[in-house]
């Protein structure tokens, strides 16, 4: 039973601990997999941010160039100015060209539609206007130079709302990753929690259960004990147990000079009551006859059934023999008193035999063998008395 119960108990702290890893490690893996989905996500749209701001710087460089060949008079540093221009242009394609390797969204595919129909739609004005200032001398270019930088202002708009948008789509990733990662740690703060309070209840429950098994134990134990040195019918102290007190009483009665007594007791004419009543009746009596002597006793004195109708009282100590004469008579009185037991009238007497302890040099069995001698001459006097030796 010990066995189970252990395996029980093993067996239980096991599951907690595997539901307790089972959830940390799919906890760690949704983490895992959101941080990488995350990670994928923003890295996607920076690369698709760098694109357009390569667009948008293109843009922007485009439209300062030209600004300042209106401003250049001469041709050669209007010659290099215009290379520059052009080689702005081709970083605006290679980078668009980058733009649409990657994965694009509707809305994104939306806007670059857009921007490609305003840079188609503009851009030949700009090459025009371009070309116009490498060949022609004109000095007043402000009316062109406005049209030119007011359609650049259109095209870097559309290209302002790219950005805008993968700055947007970028704290959103990052938002919905941050409310994955909560739910994740909410998911697993309430499956630690569930777990504690099963451990902690399974705890509860195993302390409680060992308790329970210990004082089953201790009782048990104590039940053997009592077995072991009380009589199972009266429920006074057996012979082994009055032996080992009675040595004790004698190794201090003779360390301290004080006196005690032995007391045998043997019932007179017991056996017509079994004849007459049966075993059960004369159990019956033996039962009450030793609770009776309690009650005439002292706390400190031992009463011991030494088996059938024979007990042995020591008197731990008296000041004078007549304390210990008392107790014999007291219990000669109790003993020869007539009880009723299951509607029958039943009576007995006692014939008593009392040796003084003092400071000779005697062992437990022999107190006893002198008190029973004692006894003997208290049955050859008549028996219901006492005889002191």
């Amino acid at each position: 039973m010990q066995d189970a119960k252990s395996k029980i108990y093993f067996f239980g702290f096991f599951f907690l601990f595997l539901v307790f890893a089972a959830s940390s490690f799919y906890s760690y893996a949704l983490f895992s997999a959101s941080r990488d989905e995350l990670n994928q996500t923003t890295s996607a749209n920076d690369q698709q941010l760098d694109s357009i701001l390569h667009m948008r710087v293109a843009v922007r460089e485009r439209a300062i160039i030209l600004w300042h060949m209106t401003l250049q008079g001469d041709l050669f540093e209007r010659d290099e100015l215009f290379q520059k221009f052009y080689h702005y242009g081709s970083e605006y394609v290679k980078a668009r060209k980058k733009f649409l390797s990657l994965p694009n969204s509707p809305e994104e595919k939306a806007l670059l539609k857009n921007l490609d129909s305003e840079t188609n739609t503009r851009a030949p004005v700009l090459r025009d206007f371009a070309d116009k200032l490498m060949s022609d001398d004109q000095t007043d270019y402000t009316e062109q130079l406005n049209q030119t930088l007011t359609d650049q202002i259109v095209v870097a708009q559309v290209l302002d709302q790219l950005i805008s948008l993968q700055q947007r789509q970028n704290n959103n990733a990052r938002a919905q990753s941050e409310k994955q990662i909560e739910d994740i740690l909410s998911n697993q703060i309430q499956i630690m929690i569930l777990i504690f309070v099963f451990g902690f209840s399974f705890a509860g429950f195993v302390i409680n259960s060992t308790a329970k098994q210990r004082k089953e134990l201790a009782d048990a134990n104590k039940q053997l004990e009592i077995q072991a040195n009380h009589d199972s019918l009266t429920g006074l102290v057996n012979r082994s147990f009055l032996l080992k007190q009675l040595e004790l009483l004698l190794a201090n009665a003779r360390r301290h000079k004080r006196q005690g007594a032995v007391i045998f007791i043997d019932l007179d004419n017991f056996k017509p009551i079994n004849d007459t009543y049966g075993h059960k009746m004369g159990d019956l009596f033996l039962q009450l006859l030793s609770q009776k002597m309690l009650d005439n006793i002292r706390e400190t004195d031992i009463l011991c059934r030494m088996g059938g109708d024979e007990f042995i009282l020591v008197i731990t100590h008296f000041e004078q023999q007549k304390d210990c004469i008392s107790i014999a008579e007291k219990l000669i009185t109790t003993l020869s008193t007539e009880y009723h037991i299951e509607g029958n009238t039943v009576k007995t007497s006692a014939s008593i035999g009392i040796y003084i302890l003092d400071d000779d040099q005697v062992t437990a069995e022999e107190a006893i063998i002198m008190a029973d001698k004692a006894m003997y001459q208290a049955k050859k006097a008549g028996k219901n008395r006492y005889h002191l030796i």
